[in-house]
């Protein structure tokens, strides 16, 4: 009901809601339902930029960098 859209620079660059999401009674339902789709949007961009960067920076998990 609720789509994110994020790059993977981990900006949000659209979010759509479906009008039946929409109930006037129950705002916290929709904030809940937009943080949830906000939080998986960002999830998914840093697991495909690890998946496309991981095997570039395969080598250099030894210079004690955190993180790497």
């Amino acid at each position: 009901m609720v789509t994110v859209k994020a790059t993977g620079g981990l900006e949000i660059t659209e979010i759509r809601i479906d009008p039946k999401a929409i109930d006037p009674d129950d705002p916290d339902m929709l904030a809940d339902m937009v943080l949830a789709a906000v939080n998986e949007a960002l999830r998914s961009a840093q697991n495909l930029m690890e998946s496309k960067l991981g095997p570039a920076m395969g080598g250099l998990g030894g210079l004690g960098l955190p993180g790497l």
